[in-house]
């Protein structure tokens, strides 16, 4: 079953990103390194959400680890995500920070919820699919997660409430 869902993210992620914004709200897509992205959560019931697809580009720029709030907007509540996946790094010198070198997946949520998702990541080009842990997001927090080796492409789907 956990193969299916994957499947269906990375076609419905493919397909998504050649259609115009905003998407369809769907239960997850994928999203290729070097992207920024905003999705806007559409609630399912009291527990479980859909999300589309508002805001999409590509971002080649290295991300600044720590000192990053200048990348998120000043919004308030607008039952959106914003999300930066690319490479990021921290340091003094060239070489601390070529030494900080991994793979980010920061985000602020402008929503009303503290939301749990599941997260798909392709290591390999047009490699499988494997799960990963995250640690949520929380309304009016910014997250980060990070990877020590290279992410191709990432899947979020299944949001729902924390309990």
């Amino acid at each position: 079953m956990k193969k299916l869902i994957v499947v269906l993210i990375i076609i419905t992620g493919i397909h998504s990103i050649g259609q115009e914004l905003p998407t369809n709200p769907e239960n997850g897509f994928t999203f290729p390194i070097g992207s920024k992205f905003t999705i806007k959560m559409y609630p399912i019931d009291s527990v479980h959400f859909n999300y589309s697809i508002v805001d999409f580009e590509v971002y080649d720029e290295i991300l600044p680890t720590w000192e990053n709030d200048s990348l998120f907007s000043k919004k308030e509540n607008d039952e959106t995500i914003e999300f930066y996946f690319g490479i990021g790094t921290h340091g003094e010198t060239e070489k601390e920070r070529e030494e900080n070198m991994k793979v980010l997946l920061m985000f602020k949520n402008f929503t009303d919820h503290s939301l749990s998702y599941s997260s798909d990541i392709q290591r390999e080009e047009n490699g499988e699919f494997e799960e990963t842990s995250n640690v949520g997001t929380y309304t009016g927090a910014k997250g980060t997660e990070m990877w020590p080796y290279m992410i191709y492409t990432i899947g979020l789907s299944d949001f729902k409430e924390l309990e």
